[in-house]
Order: structure tokens, then C-alpha cells, then sequence
């Protein structure tokens, strides 16, 4: 008899520390700041899959015209170096009929590489004249590269949050609430697009201008992002609100990463099969005739 006693003693004081102290159990969860670190070394990346939808005034349900953003990520201790993505244009619903997910209506997509501060473009998306024959690609260098690429960060994503940057991110898990879910912890929070182009260092760009998030910047930012067993990110969800009131402008953001660690090498294309923007620019500028001197009578 003592010895069952003694032995339900064990049993119970073995388990009272799981029953009676949660933050326990919380504090052994794993850092998705550290998990993302790790991730940073040469010819390992990660893929990402991201849709963007864009309202004009915060509960339109008919402008939300967007992106999709599909492809591969190389990083590197320095963060993301290269990308080689999908990038597809989405129409806004038509009235009455919400975005929905799986049926995004009529695209058009183009292909797009970047490797280091280079951006090229496929050339057949070029809308400003011919190109010339041969050139599959238009290479625009740091201090422009493309319409689409203009507001687009390092990290080939249109989220206000760069995810890998891992200052950043320890200071927004800081200030997120966490919770278990099925296969990992959701954390959310928000900050003002202020505080947030703060934190950022001068890495946040405003969707609606092209310009850095300043002091003067009104709205907010909402994020909810999930993490595996391991902490490593497999969904950001974020809500980028311009301005205030049912004016305010608001960007949706919905990244998945998947493959974490997956070696990749990303390379620029071939070099015989690339012009410059500039001698594009050129090359159109001579195609063009010569236009007629106006006589007066226009």
C-alpha cells in the first residue's frame, strides 16, 4: 500500500508543473527572430507565394485590384541577395462581387530576376516600344528598376514588414500577443506606420508614394503571423492602413513561405540576351521618324 502511495506522489508532483504553470510552456517556445537567422547563409533560400489587394477607402469591396507574387528567394547572412519570381497583375472585382481567393479573375503576368542590386525585367512586358531582337531581357539598375519594382523591397515581397530582418522582428514579437495554434503560434499586433518606418531604419516605402514612411505618416499597420513548431514563418498576413477614417487607403498583404533551407542559386540571365535601360531608351529614340515642326495651325 505505501508503495502506491508513494508512487502516486511521483506521479502527481512530475505533473503539477505542466497543470499549474503555463508561462513555462510558453517560454520554451522557439524564437522565430533566431529561426530566421539561421535561415541566412549562402545558397539557401526559401519560396514565397503572395497576394496584394489595394482599397481605396477601408471597407471598399470593389476596388481591390492587386498583385500575385510567386517564386524563389536566395539569402544570404546579409539577408535576401537574389529572386527569380512571378509577378501577375490582378483586376479589381467587379461591383457586388468581393476578390475571392480562388478565382482572381483575368491576369497578366511577367517574369522578373534580380541578383544584387540589379533588376531585370522580361522584356516582352515592356510596354514603351520594340525591342531589339535577340534581347529577352531589360536590365534597370539600382536607382530604377521598373514600374513594378519600384515599391517592391529587397526582399521581393510588397509587405510594409521585412521579415528578415531580424532586429525588426524582435522588437514587433515584443510587441505582438502569442497563442498556440494547430502546428506552431500566431503572433498578432500593430504599431502606427510611424513607429514602424522607425523601427525600420529608413526600409519601409510607402505603397501610395514610393517614398520612405516619415514622422509625419498617419495610419497603422496590423500583422498576424504564423510560425511552425520551430519558429520559422509560414504565413504573414498584415494590413497596411493609409490615413485615417473611411478614406483611409489599405493594402492586404498575404505571404506563405514554404521550403526553408532549400538550395538555390539564382543567376542574371545571359548577357547576350540583356540591354540596358538606357540603350533601350536609345534604341527607341532612333526607331522613332523625326516629328514635324508645328506650322501654327495646331
Amino acid at each position: 500500500m505505501r508503495r502506491w502511495v508513494v508512487l502516486a506522489a511521483a506521479v502527481l508532483t512530475g505533473a503539477a508543473p505542466v497543470a499549474t504553470n503555463p508561462a513555462a510552456a510558453q517560454a520554451d517556445a522557439p524564437d522565430p527572430a533566431r529561426a530566421i537567422k539561421r535561415q541566412l547563409r549562402g545558397e539557401h533560400g526559401v519560396r514565397i507565394s503572395e497576394t496584394d489587394r489595394f482599397h481605396y477607402g477601408a471597407k471598399s469591396t470593389v476596388s481591390g485590384s492587386g498583385t500575385r507574387i510567386a517564386g524563389r528567394l536566395r539569402l544570404a547572412p546579409s539577408g535576401p541577395v537574389a529572386a527569380d519570381l512571378t509577378w501577375r497583375d490582378l483586376p479589381a472585382p467587379k461591383a457586388g462581387k468581393p476578390a475571392k481567393p480562388g478565382n482572381p479573375g483575368k491576369q497578366t503576368s511577367h517574369r522578373m530576376i534580380r541578383v544584387g542590386e540589379n533588376t531585370y525585367d522580361d522584356a516582352a512586358h515592356y510596354p514603351g516600344g520594340p525591342v531589339p531582337e535577340g534581347k529577352k531581357w531589360i536590365r534597370f539598375p539600382a536607382k530604377h528598376r521598373g514600374s513594378a519594382n519600384r515599391d517592391m523591397a529587397r526582399d521581393a515581397s510588397l509587405q510594409p514588414i521585412d521579415l528578415y530582418d531580424t532586429s525588426l522582428m524582435k522588437t514587433l514579437l515584443k510587441c505582438s500577443k502569442r497563442e498556440r495554434v494547430s502546428g506552431g503560434l500566431l503572433y498578432r499586433g500593430t504599431l502606427s506606420r510611424k513607429e514602424l518606418g522607425r523601427l525600420s531604419g529608413g526600409a519601409f516605402v510607402d505603397w501610395t508614394s514610393g517614398r520612405l514612411v516619415g514622422a509625419k505618416s498617419k495610419g497603422k499597420v496590423s500583422w498576424r503571423l504564423w510560425t511552425d513548431r520551430t519558429g520559422l514563418p509560414e504565413r504573414l498576413v498584415t494590413t497596411d492602413t493609409v490615413g485615417e477614417g473611411k478614406n483611409a487607403l489599405v493594402k492586404r498583404s498575404d505571404t506563405r513561405y514554404t521550403g526553408w533551407g532549400t538550395r538555390l542559386v539564382i543567376t542574371a540571365p545571359p548577357a547576350d540576351e540583356v540591354i540596358d535601360e538606357s540603350d533601350l531608351l536609345e534604341y527607341v529614340r532612333e526607331r522613332n521618324e523625326p516629328i514635324p515642326e508645328d506650322s501654327g495651325n495646331t
